[in-house]
């Protein structure tokens, strides 16, 4: 069992355990993630498209996926041949224990957690350098939010906290016809030396 503290917010959705963590490690397991994240839900054969894989290596992956937690089948649609897929409901989070574990857990938890990180920077810039093809009301509201503060972990706990509540409100808004996709980050991390004040 996870200890809560271990876990940066307070409705973690699925939280995966080093064997699961081991199987999303596959790189097309973990672009297949992202690209399903994109769409919100999609066949193996849109998938497939997407990154340019064949169907039979997008539908394999995506059963291992389902295996291990990350994603569900959308049930009552689709057919046997061509099912539909989805992230799992609540989302999923890494425990911070797995970072600390001084095998290969630790190890994976690194090149998971790098990877996303990789992709997301690498989306923000695609999306970015073809901002000027969006409508303007979109070009208008995209959001970038960076700011220093001094905190305690206790504060940088909280914070985390009531920004995941102010996500989860907007996440329970019905869709308005205007309604896209929208991808939301906010990274906020301690500066400076581990071993020093961190005032830089």
């Amino acid at each position: 069992m996870t200890d809560p503290d271990d876990v940066p917010v307070a409705a973690p959705g699925y939280v995966p355990d080093p064997a699961a963590l081991k199987a999303l490690a596959h790189p097309l397991r973990l672009q297949l993630l992202d690209a399903l994240a994109v769409r919100g839900r999609a066949t193996a054969s849109q998938l497939a498209e997407d990154l340019g894989e064949t169907s039979g290596a997008t539908s394999y992956h995506l059963r291992q996926l389902a295996r291990h937690g990350f994603i569900e089948e959308l049930a009552g649609v689709g057919t046997t041949r061509e099912r539909w897929w989805r992230p799992v409901t609540g989302g999923w989070t890494m425990p911070a224990s797995l970072y600390r574990d001084p095998g290969s857990a630790g190890v994976t938890a690194a090149t998971v957690a790098g990877t996303l990180l990789e992709t997301s920077h690498r989306r923000a810039m695609q999306f970015l350098r073809g901002l000027t093809r969006w409508p303007l009301a979109w070009q208008r509201v995209v959001t970038r939010q960076q700011a220093h503060l001094h905190l305690d972990p206790e504060q940088l706990r909280a914070l985390g906290l009531e920004m995941e509540t102010l996500v989860d409100r907007y996440r329970d808004l019905p869709a308005g016809p205007d309604s896209r996709r929208v991808r939301v980050e906010l990274l906020a991390y301690p500066l400076g030396d581990p071993s020093g004040s961190g005032d830089d």
